[in-house]
């Protein structure tokens, strides 16, 4: 479907995109248009070439100042193309990203591939040469521009260029057909594996521009793609396709949480849907947020994917090395494991206040009066605050755990865990808000990372991703590759629309409204949805109170389980529960209680800041 554009009558260049219920659509559009979503032209500072595919795309002065002579010199070519896209252009990084994913990778070779905007073509050549496909069709909307990059690869057999967009569903779905792939066919079984079809898609794009409760249209294409696996729609209707997908680094942070904080409905969804969604490589710094999580979680994880690639005899390419991955592959000295020490937090006033201390012994001690004094003693009354609240969070914690050992032992009498439940309630109850906060937020984490496995796709990862640089983009923007790998979805999962029972729209809703309050008890979020939802569920939710594997202690307040500390399959549960609960309200009169709510975000944008 499209949409016109004023007087012009021409067709929405941007996608439109189907959401669950709701249909969406960008606001770029045709020239006239263009003028007011893209920039005129973007800061020299990211655009510099290096090497000859970014210099072959610098000299089509798309990026460049409106008039000047190159510009006027390719214009035909280039005027309507989209200024926003990122191309990837060093061959190494390519070589170094096959090299390293390269064994997982074999299973494809002779596939057909399904490549959406190729653009420059770097990837799409390196990809193609590595798995030596069948067949190769580029989806490409720019075609004109990049038909010079991209003739060496469409020199080979098997390879087309199609002028469309993959991101306009019923262009991508006009190339689903014989025609294109003749070796595909809609299988009995959609839950079944199908190694012979790869899609790579490159959808970074400077700058990145937010759509409704999305924060870029990245990151609604990334839901697209999660979402065709439960629905059986777009390519998965071939079975479970992997993809790889390139997008930049800050657009991943929601997609592949690295903290509780950050774990909202996008991320459970991958869950549901996703046997694993790892990061190839990506940009260490752009990988930083405000949400931080305990030094010695971050640590501890580190150290486990060292030791996965060690049994998998895997090695990072020579300087592709994190930072803090070849510190922690050299050190011999054992850590704590997280929970048994004062937690301690990365914050940006540490770096600061490290160099005026350097600074205070170099100089025999700052100026009296100075803003480098009074800067260092402010700082340094944070440090010593936030020690002794550290203190409090590991007393809190301990306290937990003691209460959850009983309640594992077996052995515990009756009186004894009331005692301690008691005394736990007790403490909770007079410690300041904005502590309570903090704790719950560290407990959560600490909850996570403790399971086995653990809760948080990052956290399972089988390797690190490489590091990048943004010289080997152009424009030149950190990128991230991320790899996703479909699981069966729960059978309820499938049932949607007419003529079913609603189970996963219904699941839609439920998700929804349980992920709009991040950290509230699940007791009264159930309820929210419908009245007595908790008082059947909860007590027939047995992956939930079972310890042993992430579950809750029951009624102890303060540490209920919350929506964003749910597994996949606790997920699954409920949707069972809900299924079978007897008063379960009709679809329609779910959505007619929770239409008013506000929508939950999938951006990384705070929910809630615990």
């Amino acid at each position: 479907m499209f949409v016109a554009c004023g007087s012009h009558g021409r067709a929405l260049c941007s996608p439109l995109l189907l959401i669950g219920r709701r249909s969406l659509f960008s606001t770029t559009c045709c020239p006239s248009a263009a003028a007011s979503a893209y920039p005129r032209y973007l800061d020299k500072s990211i655009l510099q070439a290096h090497g000859p595919v970014a210099e072959k795309l610098v000299a089509t002065g798309i990026w460049q100042r409106h008039g000047s002579k190159t510009v006027k010199k390719h214009l035909s070519a280039g005027s309507t193309a989209d200024k926003t896209r990122v191309n990837i252009v060093s061959d190494k990084l390519c070589d170094d990203v096959l090299s390293y994913i390269g064994p997982s990778l074999k299973r494809h070779r002779g596939c057909d591939i399904l490549d959406i905007y190729p653009g420059a073509g770097a990837w799409s050549s390196k990809l193609h040469q590595f798995l030596q496909p069948r067949s190769h069709v580029l989806l490409e909307p720019d075609a004109e521009l990049y038909r010079p990059f991209l003739q060496p690869l469409l020199d080979q057999p098997g390879t087309s260029l199609v002028p469309k967009s993959g991101i306009i569903w019923r262009e991508l779905n006009s190339v689903l057909t014989p025609e294109f792939f003749p070796h595909q066919a809609i299988p009995d079984d959609v839950n079944a594996p199908n190694d012979t079809l790869l899609v790579t898609a490159n959808i970074a794009f400077h700058p990145k521009r937010r759509f409704l409760s999305f924060d870029s249209i990245a990151s609604l294409i990334l839901h697209q793609f999660v979402d065709a696996i439960r629905t059986g729609g777009l390519f998965q209707r071939y079975g479970l396709v992997r993809m790889l997908v390139w997008t930049r680094t800050d657009d991943k942070l929601g997609f592949i949480p690295r903290n509780i904080q950050r774990r909202r409905r996008q991320a459970i969804e991958n869950d549901l849907a996703c046997e694993w969604v790892d990061e190839v490589c990506g940009g260490e710094a752009a990988s930083s947020h405000r949400f931080v999580r305990e030094d010695a979680i971050n640590y501890a994880s580190l150290v486990s994917t060292i030791k996965k690639m060690q049994r998998a005899k895997l090695e990072l390419p020579a300087g592709r090395e994190p930072e803090g991955f070849k510190k922690a592959a050299k050190a011999k000295k054992r850590v704590p494991l997280p929970g048994q020490n004062a937690p301690t937090f990365k914050r940006p006033y540490h770096d600061v206040l490290a160099g005026l201390r350097a600074a205070d012994v170099e100089q025999g001690g700052l100026a009296e009066d100075s803003a480098d004094l009074r800067t260092m003693t402010v700082y340094q009354w944070r440090a010593n605050s936030d020690v002794k609240k550290s203190e409090r969070l590991l007393y809190h914690s301990k306290h937990l755990d003691y209460i959850i050992q009983l309640l594992e032992s077996g052995k515990a009498t009756p009186q004894k865990i009331a005692a301690a439940e008691l005394e736990w309630e007790t403490e909770m109850r007079e410690i300041p808000h904005s502590l309570l906060d903090e704790f719950i937020t560290y407990k959560d984490n600490l909850n996570a990372f403790r399971r086995t496995p653990p809760l948080l796709q990052w956290d399972r990862r089988n390797y690190e991703p490489m590091t990048v640089q943004a010289e080997e983009f152009f424009p030149n923007v950190h990128c991230s590759l991320l790899d996703i790998q479909p699981r069966a979805p729960h059978p309820l999962m499938r049932q949607t629309g007419p003529g079913s029972n609603r189970a996963a729209d219904m699941f839609d809703v439920i998700l929804g409204s349980l992920m709009h309050q991040i950290a509230q008890p699940l007791g009264p979020a159930l309820d929210s949805l419908w009245p007595g939802a908790s008082d059947y569920i909860l007590p027939r939710w047995t992956s939930v109170h079972d310890l042993s594997r992430g579950g809750f202690a029951q009624n102890l307040r303060y540490a209920e389980p919350v929506s964003r500390l749910l597994d996949a399959r606790q997920f699954e549960q409920l949707l069972e529960l809900w299924m079978e609960w007897p008063f379960r309200p009709e679809f329609h009169e779910l959505v007619g209680r929770t239409q008013d709510e506000p929508t939950e975000k999938y951006d990384d944008g705070p929910v809630s800041e615990v």
